[in-house]
């Protein structure tokens, strides 16, 4: 195998595991880390190493996370290590890595670079409705082209990349959809990464990247193993991954862990077993659990911290249950900060924020905020901010155009103009307004300017503009990212390229080690990467964890992660909540009907 220069010193309170990892010489390695092995410092003592040791520069690096919290704990402990050599370092999510190279040079693919828009999964399936009724895929409520066609087609190349064929049902709607995205100068969620697939070979030569390094490869799906691979063969670059398959939780948007089984001899392999989170008791229990799993690169945990743990099992643990017992715990001494609430399912985290607020109990739960960004006020709003970036997006200026008092004859006329002048509709409505109240707000702002624009001072003169009522938690959410952002990066532009790669874990604040804060409610898939003292797992029933998808299909083993995932993010005490076995419901006729949900198979596999 192709090396690297020889290994080199690094500090000496790495463990031989850790410090084999960051000194391989190796150009692909496979870094198995298990729960809570330290794997963020292992990262961070490469790059390091990488810098001081083997003399690459920090721009020649770049390091993928899979959420932008873990991009910014890593930037954090590396500026604490290197100092502001840490700036230059590429760091982010992949999402969000493309997106900036897209807005750096997307005219090489036929955008505007600058001035990219990204579509959320709300407008992308309100302009695929609206393109596949102009094209007549869609009539009324009913679909022409069948829809599990139309979904395969484009799930296909979000996850591989490759487009339909032209044998395919969706063939046609597909290319009028991208064309209509094109037209917008606007992406979609999952076409951030097929742009940059395209991008990458015809920019390669100005990244200069030439080391690669990757977390939670586990959870990436064959098209994010292609650029990775692409990266590595063509930059060229040295590829680190870091990651571990009796964690990888997403199968179920695109995911294929398995790339790692099929691949793992192309690698040198290295393993990080140790686990400096956990005490015997949950390690011993996580590994029980995940031994059941057969498709996994073993990785067995070794407890090193010899305190007693407290775990325990809990029957007919309701969501009021589960509330009081927070509340107990409480009582006993611990800090709110200290204890998180996971479950399966957000219906069940609601149930018990409820009984929460009930008891006065303060909590943050997390996902809340992600729901206003699906509201309706919150997508208009946001259209305006949008054409202020990219004047050519027609879907967002159909988003404002009841708010700006366009009947329906004024927006075929104004459709007409765009057409006849080539322009965008927001630029054929003003050449032909002329005035009116939006109209001054957009006056004079074009999209390559955008950044010269504050996102607050935006919102202001949006608000003159006539928005007498804004939708007031929007306005909140974007003041706190305003007052978030680094100095000099609080520009429209920005605060949209932000939003476009939003992840609920952006709404955990920076951890306090001052004052008693808030429990922590959350979904095992958004606790991922975190880890509490205290973690009470509720909803333990046949039917919840596993889903009663995974029960029907006999498709245990990624629930089986999910359980293993939870159970790891506990220091100390874990309580597996099961809900009562048996309840009576309303059935659809309105009799009384009996329910049973028995035990999760998973609190006796994990069990002694």
């Amino acid at each position: 195998m192709e090396t690297l220069n020889p290994s080199c010193p690094t500090r000496p309170s790495l463990d031989p595991d850790q410090l084999a990892a960051v000194t391989t010489d190796a150009r692909r390695a496979l870094v198995l880390a298990g729960a809570g092995s330290g794997k963020t410092r292992v990262l961070t003592e490469r790059i390091a190493s990488l810098i001081e040791q083997c003399h690459a520069s920090p721009s020649e690096i770049v390091a993928v996370t899979f959420t932008r919290k873990a991009a910014g704990e890593m930037r954090e402990r590396l500026v604490a290590r290197i100092g502001s050599a840490a700036y230059r370092v590429t760091m982010g999510t992949m999402h969000a890595l493309a997106l900036h190279q897209l807005q750096r040079f997307g005219e090489l693919i036929g955008l505007r670079p600058g001035q990219i828009t990204v579509y959320s999964e709300w407008e992308e399936d309100f302009l695929l409705r609206t393109v596949a009724t102009e094209v007549g895929a869609l009539k009324g409520k009913t679909w022409k082209t069948p829809k599990k066609a139309v979904d395969k087609a484009f799930s296909d190349f979000y996850a591989t990349g490759i487009e339909p064929a032209e044998f395919d049902p969706a063939f046609n709607l597909f290319n009028a959809f991208m064309g209509r995205c094109r037209e917008n100068n606007a992406l979609t969620y999952g076409g951030i990464l097929t742009g940059f697939m395209l991008l990458l070979p015809l920019v390669k030569q100005y990244l200069g990247w030439r080391h690669v390094l990757v977390d939670e490869v586990q959870d990436l799906d064959r098209l994010q193993w292609g650029l990775l691979e692409s990266m590595a063969r063509d930059l060229p670059a040295t590829l680190f991954a870091v990651g571990d398959t009796s964690q990888a939780i997403y199968q179920w948007r695109g995911a294929a862990p398995e790339y790692l089984l099929e691949n793992a001899d192309t690698f040198h392999v290295l393993r990080l077993e140790r686990n400096y989170r956990s005490g015997v008791g949950i390690v011993e229990s996580a590994n029980r659990l995940i031994e059941h799993n057969l498709m996994r690169l073993p990785v067995t945990m070794q407890a090193c911290r010899k305190a007693s743990t407290r775990i325990g099992r809990a029957p007919g643990m309701d969501s009021a249950r589960t509330a009081q017992c927070v509340g107990l715990t409480i009582a006993e001494g611990s800090a709110p900060r200290d204890i998180a609430v996971l479950a399966r399912k957000h219906a069940l985290l609601g149930r018990v924020a409820d009984e929460l607020d009930a008891l006065g109990v303060p909590y943050l739960y997390v996902g809340r905020k992600a729901a206003l960004t699906n509201s309706e006020e919150f997508r208009r709003f946001h259209a305006f901010l949008k054409l202020v970036v990219n004047p050519r997006d027609n879907f967002a200026f159909m988003l404002i155009k009841d708010a700006i008092g366009l009947s329906p004859e004024e927006y075929s006329a104004v459709r007409a103009l765009a057409v006849q002048l080539d322009i965008g509709h927001l630029e054929a409505w003003l050449a032909n307004s002329g005035d009116g109240r939006h109209s001054l707000f957009f006056a004079g702002i074009d999209g390559p300017d955008a950044d010269a624009f504050d996102v607050a001072a935006t919102l202001d003169d949006l608000l003159c503009s006539g928005q007498d009522n804004p939708p007031h938690p929007a306005f909140v959410f974007i003041e706190e990212w305003s007052q978030g952002a680094p100095m000099g990066h609080e520009s429209v532009s920005a605060y949209l390229d932000w939003l476009s790669t939003y992840d609920v874990q952006d709404e955990i604040p920076p951890s306090d080690s001052e004052g008693p804060g808030v429990v922590t409610l959350a979904t095992i898939h958004g606790a991922k990467g975190l880890e509490w003292p205290c973690v009470i797992l509720a909803g333990c029933n046949e039917g919840i964890l596993p889903s009663e998808r995974a029960v029907r299909s006999g498709d245990i083993e990624e629930e089986r992660r999910l359980a293993y995932v939870a159970i790891t993010r506990a220091r100390d005490v874990l309580l597996m909540a099961v809900r009562p076995e048996r309840s009576e419901k309303p059935g659809h006729d309105g009799q009384m009907r009996l329910y049973e949900s028995p035990v999760s198979r998973f609190v006796a596999e994990a069990w002694l």
